[in-house]
C-alpha cells in the first residue's frame, strides 16, 4: 500500500494512503526519538509494527513500508498563489 507523510500542526507527522485514509502517526518524544502510533482502525491490522524507538523519521518511513509492502513518501507542501511572493519587473 502506498503512504504519504506530511507535518502537521501538533509538529508530529501524519501517515495516509491514496485515499487520505489515516493509517498512523510519527512522533518524537523528549529525548529526540520517534514513534508510531496507530490510528484505532488500524491497530488490529499493524499490530505486528515495530513502533519505536527510531532515530529519525525516515527510519520510521521505513517501519511503515516494510509492513505495509508499499512505499511512503513524504508529501510535498504546496503554497498557493495568493500566498507566494509577487515579484514585479520594473522596466526604464
Amino acid at each position: 500500500m502506498d503512504t504519504t507523510v506530511r507535518r502537521n500542526l501538533a509538529g508530529g507527522w501524519g501517515v495516509c494512503d491514496l485515499l487520505e485514509r489515516p493509517i498512523c502517526s510519527i512522533t518524537r518524544d523528549l529525548h529526540g526519538s520517534y514513534w508510531i502510533i496507530l490510528s484505532q482502525e488500524q491497530v488490529a491490522r499493524l499490530s505486528d509494527i515495530r513502533k519505536g524507538p527510531f532515530p529519525s523519521v525516515d527510519a520510521a518511513m521505513t517501519a511503515i513500508e516494510k509492513n505495509l509492502n508499499g512505499p511512503c513518501r513524504h508529501r510535498a507542501v504546496t503554497v498557493s498563489e495568493s500566498h507566494s511572493p509577487r515579484i514585479s519587473a520594473v522596466t526604464t
